[in-house]
Order: C-alpha cells, then structure tokens, then sequence
C-alpha cells in the first residue's frame, strides 16, 4: 500500500517585497497555483500593474514531483534571473509555486554575478514572507466492472486509500474514486492484466 504523497506549497502568498542594489529596485511576488496556465496569467497580471518596470522575470515549479519547471530571463542576461528564482523555489521544496521578481533599473550595471545575487536574494526574501501548507494531489479516476468482482474492487479501493466519490452498482458497476497521483501508475498496471475490470483517469481533484 502507497501513502499519498505530501506537497509543500505556498499558502498565503507574499507581494512588493522590496530589495535594493546600486539603485535598481527589484519586488518579489509568490503566489499558490496548480497549473501553467494560471502561473502565467499571475505574470502578466504583474506585467501590466508595473508597465515602467525594466524587467518581470520568474519562474514556476508544478506537479506531484515538481516535475513541470519553467523559469524567464526577460532579457536579463541568461540564467541571470529566471534560474536563481527557480532555485530559490526548488531550494525552499516547494512545488505548486510561481514566484516573479520585477526590476526597476537604477542607472548602474550589475553584471551578471550581481544580477544573481539580486534575484536570488529578492526570491528568497519573497519566500521568507509566505506562509506554507502541505496539501495532497489526488486524480480522479473510475473501475467499470461486473457485480461478481465486487469484493475485489474494495478491498483495492480500502488497501489503497481511495476515496469513493460515485457509484453505481447494478450487474454492470461503475465506481468513481479520487486516488493519490502518485499511485496512478501503479493503479492503471495492476488493472491491466484483469481483462473483465476496466481503471480509466478521469479529472485531476485536489485535497489537502
């Protein structure tokens, strides 16, 4: 039996949280989001509330695993912004996280280490202002089979945490469950070798 998976991630958010070099101002913004669509829409908000900003580079971690990453330069030159946010997520083990720093440039250069020290610094201070929870990422999913295997369903179902969310239990039977995502791979090959019971993923359910 699998234990579901615990997610570290941002629960209350941070926002202009201020750091300072050589003139330059840079604002750390992180925020809880659970998917690449919704991380993007949160940058380019910040885009248009700061239209004289030089720069909004940022980066996203996703995913049970943190497996889904995406970190942006925006022209500051590369690795120089996107990556030491990016690390400063990974760095904190969080995952469900968008973090973005604007630049307002102050007139003298930083060079590349001082852009990193900045951007480094500016997330890691962003981060130091949120508040974090654990929260668990379940997939929904369904076992269509026939009443005879009943028992078998169940006690899989018990054995491997499942929540039941639907059912229907005629001579032909559908179940509908939410299941830790990490357990999806193993769920979809244990049911590939019974012919007769039939495991389909359905819409991904967030629990905490």
């Amino acid at each position: 039996m699998s234990s579901p998976q615990a997610l570290k991630t941002v629960d209350k958010g941070a926002q202009d949280i201020v750091y300072k070099d050589k003139g330059s101002k840079f604002l750390g913004f992180a925020k809880h989001v659970d998917n690449a669509e919704k991380a993007m829409a949160f940058f380019e908000l910040l885009r248009k509330q700061h239209p004289g900003a030089n720069h909004c580079c940022y980066a996203y971690r996703l995913g049970s695993e943190g497996q889904d990453v995406r970190a942006n330069d925006d022209g500051e030159p590369t690795h120089s912004a996107g990556t030491p946010i990016l690390g400063q997520i990974q760095s904190y083990e969080l995952t469900n996280t968008a973090l973005a720093v604007i630049r307002y440039f102050g007139g003298t250069k930083l060079g590349v280490g001082g852009l990193v020290k900045a951007y480094k610094a500016t997330a890691q201070l962003t981060l130091d202002a949120c508040r974090f929870k654990v929260e668990v990422v379940y997939q929904r999913a369904q076992l269509k089979f026939f009443y005879h295997d009943i028992g078998t369903v169940m006690h899989w179902l018990k054995q491997e945490q499942c929540t039941i969310l639907e059912q229907d239990l005629d001579q032909n039977c559908t179940i509908e469950f939410n299941l830790p995502e990490i357990q999806i791979q193993q769920a979809a090959n244990f049911w590939k070798s019974r012919q007769d019971i039939l495991f389909e993923i359905l819409e991904a359910d967030r629990g905490q």
